[in-house]
């Protein structure tokens, strides 16, 4: 337990709590002084202090609104380090460049952490109006593309446990979704293969998602094809979806 951790010889207290915070980030949750000061065990005073110094060196950022704490840059070049460590980024990259030029639409390559889906890397299209990289990024995985094909390969506990409320908050422009919702559409997934987002995790953005599977069938991650609205409409997304399919197939071999 904490108490356990904090009196073993040469912890410093004050680098155990930061840690305790980042924790926290990688549960997908955003930080709030009062609560985090609450499961830390801590003044708000001290948990005020470790975010100030996190933010700092870009280990966090605040929300001007909410004045919450979110993972900053550096955390995230920290975790995208780790990720390219284990070759995903390296042995996907192919395929993101594939379905790139095959769509003529940028594609971008997803994992799923908590409630949200990182983006660790991006291939542009080429056309002078599109979506841009979103390398660093986190999205709602219930809003994302490649998060609902990342939640459909859970059991209905599974992201029950995600999504423990019943109403699911999102984007500002976007109603409360009803968890027994996200759970139809989720089925609706599995059934067609590929998952579709119209405009909810950006509004002017169209996207399909598909999972990316390694020889056992086991989902390694999930990738979405982004497109403008202006030209994302339902039949490119059924056309996209279907092509993303076909060529996630031929690569499934050359992920490990």
């Amino acid at each position: 337990n904490r108490q356990e951790r904090d009196h073993r010889a040469g912890v410093i207290g004050s680098v155990a709590k930061a840690l305790e915070l980042l924790q926290i980030f990688a549960r997908g949750e955003d930080i709030h002084v009062n609560s985090a000061a609450r499961e830390l065990g801590a003044s708000r005073s001290t948990v005020h202090r470790l975010l100030a110094t996190l933010t700092a060196y870009g280990y966090a950022e605040q929300d001007p609104m909410s004045r919450a704490y979110r993972p900053g840059p550096a955390l995230t070049g920290v975790g995208l380090a780790a990720v390219e460590s284990g070759g995903l980024r390296t042995m996907t990259n192919k395929l993101l460049k594939r379905l790139a030029e095959a769509t003529n639409e940028t594609a971008h390559l997803m994992i799923l952490q908590g409630d949200h889906v990182l983006c660790i890397d991006s291939v542009e299209s080429s056309q002078a109006v599109r979506t841009g990289s979103r390398t660093g990024w986190k999205l709602r995985a219930q809003s994302a593309s490649a998060g609902k094909a990342l939640l459909a390969e859970l059991s209905e506990a599974e992201v029950a446990a995600i999504f423990p409320q019943e109403m699911i908050f999102g984007s500002s422009w976007m109603p409360p979704l009803r968890r027994v919702d996200l759970l139809a559409e989720l089925e609706l997934v599995r059934a067609r293969g590929y998952a579709t987002n119209y405009g909810e995790s950006e509004p002017d953005v169209s996207a399909v998602g598909v999972v990316v599977r390694d020889d056992n069938g086991q989902a390694r991650a999930g990738i979405s094809i982004t497109a403008p609205r202006s030209r994302g409409n339902e039949a490119w997304m059924r056309a996209t979806g279907l092509l993303a399919l076909e060529i996630v197939e031929e690569f499934r071999g050359r992920i490990a």
